[in-house]
C-alpha cells in the first residue's frame, strides 16, 4: 500500500485499550508525515478492491472479522467487562440478526410446507393412478418415474407459489459463519494461535505482525511494559522477557487477562475447573434435541433419526476436545448456544409447526387393466 493511503502505526489493538495517557503519549511522540510526500501516488478503492481479492485475501478476511470486532468493543466500551460483553455480544447477535432473519423466516417456511401436506398428498395419489392408466402398457417403472417426475413439479411450484422453498428452511446454517468469526475474533484476542478459520480458510489467513514494527514507531513506554507483562503472566513466567518478542498479535486484549469472573477470572487461561467445556458439550446435545424434534410422534424417519444420534455424539465429544480452549472463547461459546436452545423454545411456543391429519392408510385398489378395457367400452 502506499504511504498517502496507509495509516500510520501508533498503536495494536491491545496498545488502544490500557490507558488514556498512554494513548496521548503514543499520538504526541508519533512521528510526523508530511502532507504531500514525494513519488507517493493513491490508488482507488476500486483497484485495490481488485488486487485485495485477486492476490491478498487477508484483508479482506481482517475486514470481515473488524465488524466482529467492532460490536465486542461497542460493549466492553460501554462499561461491560468482558465477562459480560461476551455473552452479551452473544444475545445481541441472536436477537439482531439470527432470530429475524434466518430463523424465524425458517420457521415460517416450515409451518407453510406442513399446511400445503394435505395438496401434495392428495395429488401424489391422483397423479399415481393416471400415470398407471396412461402408462401401463409401458410397464410399471415408467409409470412411476412419470409419477415421481410429476409429483416434484407440482410441489416445486407449490412451494414457490406460497414462499416456502427449501432453501428457506437451510436458512440457520447461515448463522453458522457468524458463529465462527465471532469465535476467531476471540481467539486472536485472547492470543491463542490456533483456530477454527485457520482450518477452515488456511493456516495463512492470519499472520501476526512483528513486535518490531508495531513498536518502531514509538518508544517502548508504559503501556508497552504492561501489555508485555500480561502476556507474560498469560504464559506462566513470572518476569518480563528481555527482548521483544518476535509475534505479537496487533488483536490482542491484555484486559483480558483481569476481567473475568467466578472461577476462571483469566480469560486468556483454560477453565482450571473444567467446567466450561462440559457445559458447552451438555448446551449444545440441548439445542440440538430442541431443533430437531418432530411435531407429533411418530412422524420421525429413522434416517433422520440416527442424524439426529451422530449430532448428539458429536456434542458429547465437545467437552473432552475443548479442555485446552481459553475461558473466554468457551464462555462465547455458552452463551451463544444457550441463546440457541432458548430460541428453539421459543419458537416451539409462538411459531409452532402443527401437522395435518395423516390420510387413510388404506389406498383405495384399482386395476388399470380392467379400467383400460371399461374406458374402451365405454367408447
Amino acid at each position: 500500500m502506499h504511504p498517502r493511503c496507509a495509516a500510520p502505526r501508533l498503536a495494536s489493538r491491545s496498545l488502544r485499550g490500557l490507558t488514556p495517557r498512554f494513548g496521548a503519549h503514543l499520538h504526541r511522540n508519533a512521528p510526523a508525515r508530511p502532507l504531500n510526500p514525494s513519488q507517493a501516488r493513491c490508488m482507488s478503492m476500486a483497484n485495490t478492491y481488485t488486487e485485495t481479492l485477486a492476490g491478498n485475501p487477508e484483508p479482506l478476511a481482517d475486514g470481515i472479522l473488524n465488524l466482529s470486532w467492532g460490536l465486542l468493543e461497542i460493549l466492553h466500551n460501554c462499561g461491560l467487562s468482558w465477562a459480560v460483553a461476551l455473552p452479551a455480544s452473544a444475545v445481541v447477535i441472536r436477537a439482531c440478526i439470527i432470530m429475524p432473519l434466518f430463523q424465524i423466516p425458517s420457521r415460517k417456511a416450515q409451518q407453510t410446507t406442513a399446511s400445503l401436506l394435505p395438496l401434495t398428498r392428495a395429488f401424489n395419489i391422483v397423479k399415481k393412478h393416471s400415470a398407471h392408466m396412461a402408462h401401463y402398457s409401458k410397464g410399471p417403472r415408467v409409470a412411476q418415474a412419470v409419477t415421481i417426475r410429476s409429483v416434484a413439479r407440482y410441489n416445486h411450484q407449490i412451494r414457490k407459489r406460497w414462499g416456502s422453498q427449501r432453501w428457506k428452511q437451510m436458512l440457520p446454517f447461515c448463522g453458522l459463519p457468524v458463529f465462527i468469526s465471532m469465535a476467531e475474533v476471540i481467539r486472536r484476542m485472547v492470543g491463542t494461535r490456533s483456530g477454527l478459520w485457520g482450518l477452515v480458510f488456511g493456516s495463512g489467513s492470519y499472520a501476526a505482525p512483528k513486535a518490531s514494527e508495531q513498536v518502531s514507531d514509538a518508544v517502548t513506554t508504559d503501556g508497552v511494559t504492561d501489555a508485555l507483562e500480561s502476556v507474560a503472566q498469560w504464559k506462566g513466567t513470572t518476569s518480563l522477557p528481555s527482548s521483544v518478542p518476535e509475534t505479537l498479535s496487533n488483536w490482542l486484549e491484555p484486559s483480558m487477562a483481569a476481567e473475568g469472573m467466578l472461577w476462571f477470572p483469566n480469560l486468556m487461561l483454560p477453565d482450571p475447573y473444567m467446567i466450561l467445556p462440559f457445559a458447552v458439550s451438555g448446551l449444545t446435545m440441548a439445542s440440538i434435541y430442541a431443533g430437531s424434534k418432530a411435531p407429533h410422534k411418530g412422524h420421525e424417519k429413522p434416517s433422520f433419526f440416527i442424524f439426529k444420534r451422530v449430532l448428539m455424539t458429536l456434542a458429547l465429544a465437545i467437552g473432552p476436545m475443548t479442555l485446552n480452549l481459553p475461558s473466554g472463547i468457551l464462555l462465547y461459546w455458552c452463551a451463544s448456544t444457550s441463546c440457541a436452545w432458548l430460541s428453539h423454545i421459543y419458537l416451539d411456543r409462538f411459531y409452532p409447526v402443527r401437522m395435518p391429519p395423516t390420510p387413510c392408510k388404506r389406498s383405495i385398489p384399482y386395476y388399470p387393466k380392467k379400467d383400460i378395457e371399461k374406458m374402451r367400452q365405454q367408447r
